[in-house]
Order: C-alpha cells, then sequence, then structure tokens
C-alpha cells in the first residue's frame, strides 16, 4: 500500500509539471502569433522655430545639443538622434521636429544625475549652457514632447 501512495504522488506531480508546460508552451505560442516585434524607443520633441530664425536654431543645436548627444552615443545611451523640418499647416503650427533614439527603456530611463554630468562635461561652465538654453528659448516654442516604443512588422 505504501508504493502505492508513493506511485499516486509521482504521477500527481508528473501530471502538474506536464500541465505547467502546456501552460507555458501555450504562452510562448501566444506571444509570438503578435503582429509586431518591439524596437527600439523614440522621444519625439515637437519644436515651432520663430519665422526666420531656422537656421540659428539650427546653429544652437550644433554648438550645444548635438556635442552632447554625440557623447551619449559614445556611451551607447542612445543609437541615433534627428532633427526633420515641416512645412506649416498654419502660422501656430510646429514646424521642427527632434527625434531621439533609445536602446531600450532601461536607457531611456537613465539616473538624471549620469546625463547631467555628461552635459557638464560638454559645456564644461554652466554660464555657457544657461546662455544656450536663453538663446533657444528666445527662438522658438516647445510644444511638447512624446517617447514611443517602435513597433517593427512581422512580415
Amino acid at each position: 500500500m505504501f508504493s502505492f501512495e508513493i506511485k499516486y504522488e509521482e504521477i500527481k506531480m508528473k501530471n502538474i509539471f506536464l500541465t505547467m508546460m502546456i501552460v507555458m508552451m501555450s504562452f510562448t505560442v501566444c506571444a509570438n502569433d503578435k503582429p509586431y516585434t518591439l524596437g527600439t524607443v523614440w522621444e519625439v520633441s515637437y519644436i515651432q522655430v520663430n519665422d526666420g530664425k531656422l537656421e540659428d536654431y539650427l546653429k544652437n543645436l550644433n554648438s550645444g545639443y548635438y556635442p552632447i548627444y554625440e557623447e551619449f552615443k559614445k556611451k551607447g545611451w542612445i543609437t541615433s538622434y534627428k532633427a526633420i523640418s515641416f512645412s506649416r499647416n498654419n502660422p501656430n503650427d510646429w514646424n521642427l521636429m527632434l527625434l531621439t533614439e533609445y536602446p531600450n527603456w532601461a536607457t531611456f530611463d537613465r539616473k538624471e544625475e549620469e546625463w547631467e554630468a555628461v552635459v557638464d562635461k560638454v559645456f564644461k561652465n554652466k554660464q555657457a549652457q544657461d546662455s544656450s538654453d536663453e538663446e533657444r528659448t528666445n527662438i522658438r516654442v516647445l510644444w511638447g514632447s512624446k517617447v514611443g516604443r517602435e513597433m517593427i512588422p512581422v512580415i
């Protein structure tokens, strides 16, 4: 009678294990049925550059924003960055989009102190940074930013 109880427990454990494996496999199959794979993380900023000031704004980006982002690229914190100019639908519309690509959410969520250390290294002094920020503020309006995950179609 004792051996029967052991065999019953063995069979019961095997059934539980088998059930768990089937459930796990079904989750894997369902996960692979998605029509996309997850890609990189993108931050998109919408900018309204004042009339006649686009070149000034881009010069400002070249002297401050882009050198910082080059440092971020060297560290692997961002993958790429872009500025795309658009025509306006009306005089109060945004006309420039800044895009920054991050490898993943963990990199995007990096501690602010780490980002600031690179900014401080590039600008070398707070006054230069403040001057660059003020110059940008006078020639553009930041409409806002959004962050999202690229969804790559599975074909």
